[in-house]
């Protein structure tokens, strides 16, 4: 399946702004602990690769443009490289998702829903934990307690959004070939 912008559904279009504006009310909530992998793994259930690539894009721009614009995060190499990483290891944890659906359409959400999470989170971390290892600040950003905290932002939001999608009820729906071709 192709997708184009105009092609999206408004629904689509809606879903997409939404996580847009939760992403910037997370981040002012939580900074450098936006949701971004909870993100990556709903769109890789549930999203086309390009609209699933969009969504997140827009989640980590989000994030970004709050913390440089309105957090007053340092302007230094170091921390643009961090929202680097970050953009980067969303991206990495969306396609890993992607994939992973992908072999398990057969499989029921309830299976394929948590695991996606799991998949999403590990894979954003580990990409982050690569990424920034040459960086200043990697052992405070990596130590366990960030991380544990990391993770507790992450479960609560995707946790949040499937029961936003529930209550819309057009957000996440039953896999098939075609979603994500």
């Amino acid at each position: 399946m192709h997708d184009s912008f105009a092609r999206f559904s408004g629904g689509t279009i809606v879903m997409i702004v939404l996580v847009a504006a939760l992403s910037i009310m997370g981040s002012w909530a939580f900074a450098c602990a936006a949701p971004l992998a909870a993100v990556a793994a709903l769109a890789g259930f549930a999203m086309s690769r390009k609209t699933g690539l969009t969504l997140v894009v827009t989640a980590w721009l989000s994030n970004q443009i709050v913390g440089f614009g309105f957090l007053h995060y340092p302007q230094t190499f170091d921390t643009f490289a961090w929202g680097a990483a970050i953009g980067i290891s969303a991206i990495v944890a969306f396609l890993a998702v992607h994939a992973a659906v992908g072999r398990l359409q057969s499989q029921s959400p309830i299976l394929t829903l948590p695991l996606t999470f799991v998949v999403a989170f590990a894979v954003y971390q580990l990409v982050l934990f690569v990424a920034g290892y040459p960086l200043e600040g990697s052992e405070a950003t990596l130590s366990g307690d960030i991380v544990a905290r990391v993770f507790e932002v992450n479960l609560a939001s995707f946790a949040g959004l499937l029961l936003l999608q529930w209550a819309w009820g057009s957000f996440v729906r039953p896999v098939s070939s075609t979603r994500h071709a």
